[in-house]
């Protein structure tokens, strides 16, 4: 195996043929955010090779549960393989309460595949009230939950630096596709969104701003600099025009 967006290809193929999880690749800060209907949530980091690094991507940051930072009840890593040069770091997280798996092999119609046996790793030791040498997934109680993206997107898992759709991202997209509907956006309706307005109206690093003042007073436009929010994320942008559309609608039959 070459690539973690591979490993990651494979882990989110096996969850997504198990009923009422959800997986969302590069969801909260983890290479895949896997949420139940039910609400709990499991943080997935991969790696080709189990190091150091991905143990101290996986764990929680000093002080996390003294502020009560959101967090997925439980935490998985998923590597190609262990080796002997990092048995012991697999002892080390397991005992921290980091499940690490890694894929099985079997004879497929092209020969020799690689699969995640997840009823098997997981789902096994969760309904078994015997669990016969299975580890439980642990929980680790989160104050909150991450926060689950509005959609699962069609991003690649494990890749360096991918275009994610941060929850700032989510307000941003909103708040253009208001912006368009009514030709204009104030600075009122950019807090409204969660945002500081200095972002879009102030221009920073010798770089224009994204909006410059309307016609009337108070009033700020679409510049040529706005970043391609809706082109990056154009399903959730479509997501949030019906949304306005719905909501004039229903002002419409109302009045």
């Amino acid at each position: 195996m070459a690539k973690e967006s591979v490993l990651c290809d494979l882990f989110i193929e096996a969850f997504d043929k198990i009923d009422g999880w959800t997986c969302y690749p590069e969801g909260a800060g983890f290479d895949v955010l896997v949420v139940h209907e039910d609400g709990r949530q499991i943080g997935v980091e991969a790696k080709l090779s189990l190091n150091a690094k991905v143990a101290d991507q996986i764990l929680p940051g000093f002080g996390d549960e003294h502020y009560g930072r959101p967090g997925p009840d439980h935490r998985v890593v998923i590597v190609s393989r262990i080796t002997d040069a990092s048995e012991g770091i697999e002892k080390m997280l397991r005992r921290l309460g980091v499940s690490v798996l890694c894929p099985r092999e079997r004879w497929g119609r092209h020969g020799y595949e690689l699969y995640f046996d997840l009823k098997r790793d997981i789902f096994d030791a969760e309904s078994c009230t015997a669990t016969k040498g299975l580890e439980r997934l642990f929980d680790w109680w989160p104050a909150e939950r991450c926060r689950v993206p509005a959609f699962a997107q069609a991003l690649p898992a494990g890749v360096p630096s991918p275009v994610r759709l941060t929850p700032w991202k989510e307000s941003a997209i909103k708040l253009v596709a208001l912006m368009r509907s009514q030709g204009f956006v104030t600075v009122k309706q950019i807090a409204e969104h969660g945002m500081g307005a200095t972002k879009w109206t102030q221009p920073a690093n010798g770089k224009p701003s994204w909006l410059i003042k309307g016609a009337a007073r108070g009033q700020w436009v679409e510049t040529v600099n706005m970043p391609p929010f809706d082109k990056q994320h154009p399903e959730l942008y479509a997501i949030a025009v019906e949304a306005l559309a719905a909501k004039s609608r229903q002002e419409f039959e109302l009045r």
